[in-house]
Order: structure tokens, then sequence, then C-alpha cells
């Protein structure tokens, strides 16, 4: 009996501690849900959580291809500028261009975004620079050209068809709710189900090790960014839509909404490991604070601070984290050993 006692602690410990370590961010978004609908009435409404999943999603596309990049064992530090870059020429083509369709304008700023990913991913993989240099040298470039190109002022008049992939809705679904939904659900596959996304992790994991593997290594990280730059596409046309402008300022400042979203998803940094889901809820954990920190009158200065300190606990829990499941399989080794 007392075997049979400590056998079934040690399944019922090591069942507890999986869940922590796979789902971490699951309780922490129930966690911040139950605070928040304490602390406001408004917040637990229908109204306003459909409202945070329409805040979230310019940021949870982006997620998707961010994750895919610090899966691989990246960083893309450009993503903000590149978003607004790209969101200022396609508001350019549909407003100034006349007579091209809506079609041929989102194919054209999809196809911007891969040249944008193309670049970053050949200056890294090509050219060798490391992706921190790489990445602020094009996030300078996007920010000047963005600048350049709307002369520092918004541009403004883009047509219906455009606001409906910000502000449309599909029945009482709105169309950036199902376009992020289309995005996560096409990461996961990708990760699980492709060689591409496989050997993206592998990259992440061993670089040397994949290559001897067999894993074209340049062709694969030139992919992971190309991906990456068509998230950031998306995310561009999304935040335009909602708009229903282009804005200088459009997109500054959610690399780090993104790399807070996918540390804290359970993407490590360290790479190797890719969750797509993890993402989506990371971004809901960085939606329902700005959310909760508006409807509490907090001021936004003191948001940036809470988004500060939200990237550092996110690193602190993912070298908690890996120390952790190190532990783990020590033990589980040394218990096989024995």
């Amino acid at each position: 009996m007392g075997l049979e006692k400590t056998a079934k602690n040690s399944k019922l410990k090591s069942m507890l501690e999986t869940i922590f370590m796979d789902w971490k961010a699951l309780l922490i978004l129930i966690g911040l849900v139950i605070v928040l609908s304490i602390a406001s009435d408004v917040f637990f409404t229908p109204v306003n959580l459909i409202n945070v999943l329409r805040q979230i999603c310019a940021s949870t596309t982006l997620g998707v291809g961010f994750t895919l990049v610090v899966a691989s064992g990246s960083i893309d530090l450009s993503v903000g500028c590149m978003v607004g870059m790209v969101g200022t020429f396609s508001a350019l083509l549909a407003t100034r261009a006349a007579g091209i369709p809506g079609i041929v304008v989102i194919l054209i700023t999809l196809g911007v975004g891969l040249a944008c990913g193309l670049l970053n991913g050949s200056l890294i993989s090509v050219l060798k620079l490391p992706f921190f240099i790489a990445t602020i040298a094009t996030m300078s470039i996007f920010q000047g050209v963005n600048y350049l190109a709307c002369n520092n002022s918004s541009v403004t008049g883009i047509p219906d068809w455009f606001k409906k992939i910000g502000q449309g809705y599909v029945g009482v679904v709105p169309i950036p709710v199902i376009i992020m939904v289309i995005m996560v659900i096409a990461g996961v596959i990708l990760v699980k189900k492709t060689t591409f996304g496989r050997n993206a992790l592998a990259l992440g994991g061993n670089k040397e090790a994949a290559r001897v593997c067999g894993v074209n290594v340049r062709k694969v990280e030139i992919g992971v960014f190309v991906f990456m730059g068509l998230c950031a596409a998306i995310t561009a046309l999304i935040l335009t839509g909602r708009a229903a402008s282009a804005q200088t300022s459009a997109g500054q400042g959610m690399e780090m909404d993104a790399i807070a979203a996918v540390v804290i998803g359970g993407t490590p940094l360290s790479g190797g490991k890719g969750r797509m889901a993890g993402t989506l809820i990371g971004c809901l954990i960085v939606g329902c604070i700005n959310n909760g920190l508006n409807l509490l009158n907090v001021d936004s200065n003191w948001q940036l601070i809470a988004k500060g300190i939200l990237i550092i606990a996110a690193v602190m829990i993912d070298v908690w984290s890996a120390k952790f499941s190190d532990r783990m399989l020590k033990k589980k080794a040394e218990k096989v050993e024995k």
C-alpha cells in the first residue's frame, strides 16, 4: 500500500509539473481574467471581450511569424517598422493609384512584405550578419522609407473595401478575428505538419546538427524571415483597415509585444520549440493587461512600464522553465540508471 501511495503521489506530482510547464500561459491568463473581472465590472462583458479579441488580432498575426523566427533561433527587431512601412505603401497604393482593384493592392502589399522578409533573411543567411545587427539596420531603413513615402503625415481616404479588412464582419464575427484564427491554424500546421517547420525548429535546437543531418540551413533561414514578412504584411492590412488610415507611428513597438507574447506562450528564446497556440494565449494576456489598465483609467505611461515589466517577467519565466526542465530530465535519467 505504501509503495502504491508513493507511486500515485509521484504520478500526480509529475502530472502537475507537466501541466504547469506546458500550460503556464493559460494559468496566467485565467488568473489575470479573474483579477480584472473583480477590479472592473465592465471587463468580463461580451462587448468588452470581443473588443479585446479585436485589439489582439494584429499582434497575434504578427506573433505567428515571430514565433517561427524565435523557434528557429533568431530575433527580428524590424517587424514593427516593417508593419508601418508596408501599411503606408498599401494605403498610398489604394488611394493614389486609380483603377487598381482591391485584390491587386492586397497581393502587391503581401509581395512587399515578402520582399522585406527576404531582405532580412538574405542579410542574415547569405551575408552572415548577426540577426540583431541586421534587423536593427533594416528597422531604421523601413522607418526612414515610411517617413519619406508619406512625407511624415498620415495617409487618409482609404476605400471602404480596405476598411472592411480591419472593421468588417462576417455575420457577427469580426473579419480581423477570422484572419487571426486562420493565421494561428496555419502556423500550427506549418510547425507540426511540414518539413519546413520541423527544419526551422531543428535550426533553433542546434544549427550545426541540422546542417549535418542534411537541412539546407540557408534556405530554411531565409524562408523563416520571408514568412515573417508575410505575417507583417497581413498585420499592416489589418491595422490600416482598422484605423481607416496609415499612421506614421503604426507598428512601432509591436516587436516588444511580440517578444512578450511569444515567450509567455511557451516558445523559448533559445529556440528549438514553437507554440503557436501559446502565442495566441500570450497575446491575450498582453491584450487583457492593456484593456484592463485602460478600463481602470491608468495613465498610458504606466502602461508602458507595465509592458516592460511583463517582458522581464516573461524572460525570467522562460529561463526558470528551462532550468526546471533540465532538473526534471536529470532526475528521470538518474531513476533509469538506478
